[in-house]
């Protein structure tokens, strides 16, 4: 599990060492030039005496802020001078952080104000962006920006130091010229800014370098983000007891005359979830051609353990107002729990119509929700809240407004539990591939049979966006490759037996109730 802090929370936690004068930056500067050296060594040809790549006549340039984070870029240029490489470094703001420079400039590199003097000497193999640090503002100065777009053109890899500069470390927005970094070396925490939509545009591969924070910061992250180890261990796979009801029967309201297509997508990606059984809730000619497609699905309404309505629905379909109905009042069979399911696309648009303050009360956590952005702002703007608002701001808020958990769709996707004090969670498991009609009623079926196995709704939401994006990525061949949305359900399947092949399926710590 990825734990990510707040820059306010990862200022805290850094206090007690720095009042204790535990050596912060001395780590930092450290662990940045090792990773230096493993990009540097991979991307030159040249092996030594040994066999091994050698940096000899590498050459990094460090874009230094006035900051702490730029005596970290400085030190770190310091190190990688005793192992051979042309380090330099460049005081963007006109100032610098006088100890790093020192240390620099005392081991044989350079401090200038210059961009032309340094690439004077030659191609640079290496970009440390060390200009801002986790105080720094999406907002760039004209002439920083200009600096940037002349960085640009080295056409050199950039590794950036804790976070890139130019986006908020907290929320991810992001300054539309900031450098792209292929890694970005983040100190003591995983920032929240560096997952969510923006920052995590730009931070490429985030590699995180512990200096001490872990046992200072708050027992609970403000957000999570679920790797292979925590799928395996979320999901539920069936034991030699189970039968089609412990398994989970989801029923699907979807599809219609004018979208019937829906149906078959949605009832798809729950069949090759691993649902014991998929009711469909659909005109007769629309359950027709899934029968066709699906023979397994059971036609009309029965005992089901999870809802989805909504893809390919009208807004007046009827079918709406009583699938919308036992989400807010229904309960699973034999149990006390109430009914989870998942509301989508055209029942989306029934939400924040059931009373005068525009609210539609009576959701649970259980409920997801699960706008794209233009179904999220209609939907803000039914419930009265700015539909302007940053998407990790946005999907709260509507989440808190509704009591439902939002899954709020994009290339990264976001998942707001309707319980305030918890984490927020992130997933960017897809590809640009995945922007393609059909693919979140896909989703949709995916999250529904999760729910129906007794997910809670946070956990089966950030399990649906991981599971669905690993299918389409490997439908996608890794991304290069037209995909369309049914060959995402059909590769469901296999992205889950490589999740399970490829994790020790011991749950992680906090799972477990360890720390």
């Amino acid at each position: 599990m990825i734990r990510a802090f707040t820059a306010d929370q990862v200022r805290a936690a850094e206090a007690p060492l720095l009042e204790a004068r535990e050596p912060l930056m001395q780590l930092a500067a450290f662990a940045l030039a090792q990773r230096a050296l493993v990009h540097l060594r991979a991307g030159r040809g040249d092996k030594g005496p040994t066999g091994a790549r050698t940096v000899a006549g590498a050459r990094v340039l460090v874009l230094a802020g006035a900051g702490d984070n730029g005596g970290d870029g400085l030190f770190a240029a310091a190190l990688l001078r005793r192992r051979g490489v042309a380090a330099d470094a460049l005081a963007v703001l006109g100032r610098h952080h006088e100890a790093g420079a020192a240390a620099l400039r005392a081991s044989g590199g350079r401090v200038l104000s210059g961009l032309d003097e340094l690439c004077a000497r030659g191609p640079i193999s290496l970009v440390l962006d060390a200009i801002t640090g986790i105080g720094g503002r999406p907002e760039l100065s004209p002439a920083l920006r200009e600096l940037l777009d002349a960085v640009r053109g080295l056409d050199a890899p950039v590794l950036a130091v804790d976070v890139p500069s130019g986006i908020d470390a907290t929320t991810g927005a992001a300054d539309p010229w900031a450098l792209a970094a292929r890694e970005t070396v983040t100190f003591g925490a995983v920032k929240t800014g560096l997952l969510l939509p923006g920052g995590a545009d730009l931070a490429g591969t985030v590699h995180l370098v512990d200096i001490g924070l872990g046992p200072h910061l708050p027992e609970r992250p403000a957000l999570e983000r679920l790797e292979t180890a925590d799928a395996a261990a979320l999901w539920p796979t069936p034991g030699r007891g189970d039968d089609k009801y412990s398994r989970g029967v989801v029923e699907i309201a979807a599809g219609s005359e004018t979208y019937p297509g829906a149906a078959v997508l949605s009832v798809s990606g729950a069949a090759r979830t691993g649902a014991g059984m998929v009711r469909l809730d659909a005109p007769r000619s629309v359950l027709d051609l899934v029968l066709a497609r699906r023979p397994e699905v059971v036609g009309g309404e029965g005992k089901h353990q999870a809802r989805v309505v909504g893809s390919g629905v009208p807004e007046d379909d009827p079918r709406l107002a009583r699938a919308l109905e036992d989400l807010r009042t229904g309960h699973r069979p034999h149990e006390r729990t109430r009914l989870p399911g998942v509301v989508d696309a055209g029942a989306l648009a029934a939400v924040g119509t059931g009373d005068g303050d525009g609210a539609l009360d009576g959701f649970h956590p259980g409920v997801v929700l699960t706008p794209h952005a233009g179904e999220a702002a209609r939907l803000a703007r039914s419930l009265r809240i700015d539909p302007e608002r940053p998407a990790p701001e946005l999907a709260r808020a509507l989440a808190e407004a509704t009591g439902a958990t939002v899954l709020l769709k994009g290339a990264v996707t976001i998942i707001a539990p309707s319980d305030p004090s918890e984490p927020l969670l992130s997933q960017d498991d897809a590809t640009s591939q995945l922007a393609t009609a059909g693919a979140g009623d896909v989703l949709g079926g995916v999250l529904g049979a999760l729910l129906a196995a007794g997910l809670p709704g946070p956990r089966a939401a950030a399990l649906a966006a991981l599971v669905h994006g690993r299918a389409a990525r490997d439908a996608a061949l890794g991304g290069t490759a037209p995909i369309a949305a049914l060959d995402v359900a059909e590769h469901v399947p296999r992205a889950v037996a490589t999740i399970l092949a490829g994790a020790d399926r011991r749950p992680p710590a906090d799972e477990a109730g360890g720390a």
